[in-house]
């Protein structure tokens, strides 16, 4: 009978301790200078909102991709995210690749199809003609690639896209940027950091 009083208080505080461990986390606050940095002469955001900078050549943005495809679904409703495609110039077709797959509106299938070929499969893409079987894959003819690939409405999402990088100093990727105003400096709780930081930054 002892025995099974000290087991059932022995559970009882595992119990406690868990639900402690899970409070001290859930109220941990990200360190300036550690985990995020204030973008110089940003003017921020009063909103939650996320922001990803990548190249499809990045193996990080790659990697990090996983992380994404998992926490986009369950991140909070009121934090937006949008991704960014860095402009390389000579990698240009792929910018204008992802922006044409957004107006096309299979950015869904075409996105993780760049990523999977050029490093899964190490196929490199190597120009706008190697993006032609990717979006035929997703069911663009090829017609409706060039058509919206030469449009002024994607031509119009590239500019911004480099009026971005500029505005927020990107000189290395993946970089993550929130409410317009702090860059992420440790991936060591992400989640965190996409999620709850944007939150108490905007409030």
């Amino acid at each position: 009978m002892k025995l099974k009083t000290l087991f059932s208080a022995a559970l009882a505080l595992l119990a406690l301790t868990q639900v402690a461990c899970a409070e001290a986390t859930s109220t941990s606050q990200a360190k300036e200078g550690k985990d995020y940095s204030v973008i110089s002469g940003a003017k921020g955001v009063n909103k939650p909102e996320v922001m990803e900078f990548f190249s499809y050549t990045c193996p990080h943005c790659y990697n990090v991709e996983g992380f994404l495809l998992k926490w986009e679904p369950t991140k909070p409703a009121e934090v937006s995210f949008k991704q960014v495609p860095v402009f390389l110039p000579q990698v240009a077709h792929l910018t204008y690749g992802y922006y044409t797959a957004e107006v096309l509106g299979v950015l869904d299938r075409v996105h993780p199809a760049i990523f999977n070929q050029w490093h899964a499969q190490k196929k490199i893409v190597k120009s706008k003609e190697e993006l032609v079987p990717i979006f035929e894959a997703a069911g663009i003819s090829k017609e409706e690639f060039e058509k919206a690939y030469s449009s002024f409405a994607v031509e119009n999402k590239v500019q911004h896209a480099k009026k971005l990088a500029r505005e927020f100093k990107v000189s290395s990727f993946p970089m993550f940027v929130v409410n317009q105003k702090y860059k992420i400096e440790s991936y060591e709780k992400l989640d965190y950091m996409l999620s709850k930081f944007p939150i108490e930054k905007a409030q």
